[in-house]
């Protein structure tokens, strides 16, 4: 999306789907979705809200009885509304027989994690495939929307068709949602992109594309290998973009210049744009972390240095560093101080904490024998479960909870709540108003009576 490309809501989608579910009722099509996390139930809510007849299968039978009972089970601005209003086109399951015995289109939405040494993990992947192979009674369409690595469209169709007597056309279909606007994403996508390997594969593509009903979006049919490609190059060309704007950030501090500044004068070249700009703590998610590192394992595979990824990576890692010394060189010892933190998730508004930065700082905190409150509007569960045996962490109900009488704050993620809090709040709650601002959260002229320091911009000292 670029800077002035208007993207609509919820009830524009409501909207939408209530006018198309009368073009569909006589080209509706039965898909089976495999894998109900963020990826695989808001592609299944959206297309069920399109009218067309989805199940939902997913090995975690609480999530499948959840689902049945109509209650998401991750947290997504508007998925919960859309879920409810398209339940009677969709059904949930545990069983896989169940689930590919009559499956004619099979999108694929499982986790592909990151092993140790940054190649992707395929366990759960092969068996969906297993899965399939053993269910399915007629030739199907597999449509990966898992991210996977360059070649696996190619090994996934001899996979299945070894010793099978049904034909297999795959289509790698790889997805670009973001986390906290997932939905939108599904109905303001900035691009569609299908992989390929015969001609066959292209028909196929351009009916899977035909679901999404968006004359306006651009639509690329290419080869398997280059769709593949397509979505490492792009979440790591952004991960580069953050741990940019967080190197120039720290050569702010050392001679003055403030990077929200910066960060502007650059964004109003075209060429360069705003997005992915904003100098912080580092990325982390579910995403960039792990696609990054895939595509440095696959380039050093086929022998290809990538050095400018690896230096992205290595940023990353230590900007954590880099705002961990900003609180040592502010306080000689934490032991006993009591910390607030605000924001735990890898982003704002949502429960994710898979790679947050978030995870490092506690524990180099409670290394440090501090005392941290924790609040966060979705993830402190999550959060909680990572950190479940430590007695120095409370979880807070509410921020003033986390703020009062605090040492120090510090502010993690860029929670939309947390922008409603004042400079007054820090100062009227807090022992002594001390921010670590994360996130560049607030504007520095704002903070007036507080102590506050950020990421690459000028430290505000109370007079």
């Amino acid at each position: 999306m670029g800077a002035h490309q208007k993207r609509s809501g919820f009830f524009d989608l409501h909207l939408f789907c209530k006018k198309v579910k009368i073009l569909l009722r006589k080209q509706a099509m039965e898909i089976t979705v495999v894998g109900l996390g963020y990826v695989g139930l808001v592609n299944a809510t959206f297309l069920a809200s399109l009218g067309h007849s989805i199940v939902g299968y997913d090995v975690d039978k609480n999530k499948i009885s959840l689902l049945r009972d109509g209650v998401s089970t991750i947290e997504e601005p508007n998925l919960q509304e859309l879920l409810t209003s398209c339940k009677d086109n969709m059904r949930f399951t545990a069983n896989y027989k169940d689930a590919f015995r009559h499956a004619k289109n099979i999108f694929i939405c499982v986790d592909t994690p990151q092993e140790k040494d940054g190649s992707v993990k395929l366990s759960n992947f092969y068996k969906c495939l297993d899965e399939i192979k053993n269910a399915v009674t007629q030739d199907a369409n597999i449509i990966i929307r898992s991210t996977v690595p360059i070649g696996q469209n190619k090994l996934t169709k001899e996979y299945l068709e070894k010793d099978s007597k049904f034909k297999f056309e795959v289509i790698s279909f790889p997805e670009f949602l973001s986390q906290g606007k997932a939905v939108e994403d599904m109905l303001h996508p900035y691009r569609l992109i299908f992989g390929v390997t015969s001609s066959n594969g292209i028909n196929v593509a351009k009916d899977i594309a035909k679901l999404f009903l968006l004359k306006k979006t651009p639509v690329m049919i290419t080869s398997s290998e280059n769709a593949e490609l397509i979505k490492y190059a792009s979440n790591s060309f952004l991960a580069m973009k953050i741990s940019y704007i967080n190197n120039i950030a720290r050569l702010c501090e050392k001679v003055g210049a403030d990077v929200d500044k910066v960060s502007k004068g650059m964004s109003y070249d075209p060429r360069i744009g705003d997005s992915f700009l904003k100098a912080g703590i580092g990325y982390g998610g579910s995403c960039f972390p792990k696609d990054t590192s895939a595509l440095c394992w696959i380039a050093n595979d086929n022998s290809i240095p990538m050095e400018l990824m690896k230096a992205t990576i290595d940023i990353n890692k230590t900007q954590v560093d880099f705002f961990l010394n900003k609180i040592y060189k502010r306080f000689r010892s934490l032991s006993n101080l009591e910390i607030a933190i605000l924001g735990v998730a890898f982003k704002g508004d949502t429960e994710d904490v898979r790679s947050s930065q978030a995870i490092p700082i506690v524990k180099a905190l409670l290394d440090k024998n501090a005392n941290i409150r924790i609040y966060d509007p979705l993830a402190m569960d999550n959060f909680h479960e990572l950190f479940s045996r430590h007695s120095h962490i409370k979880y807070m109900d509410y921020p003033s909870d986390a703020l009062k009488n605090a040492d120090m704050v510090l502010i993690l993620s860029d929670s939309k709540e947390f922008l409603n809090l004042k400079a007054s709040d820090f100062v009227s709650l807090m022992k002594k108003p001390i921010i670590f601002d994360g996130r560049n959260l607030y504007k520095i002229d704002s903070m007036v009576g507080c102590e506050y320091h950020s990421i690459g911009r000028p430290t505000i000292k109370i007079k």
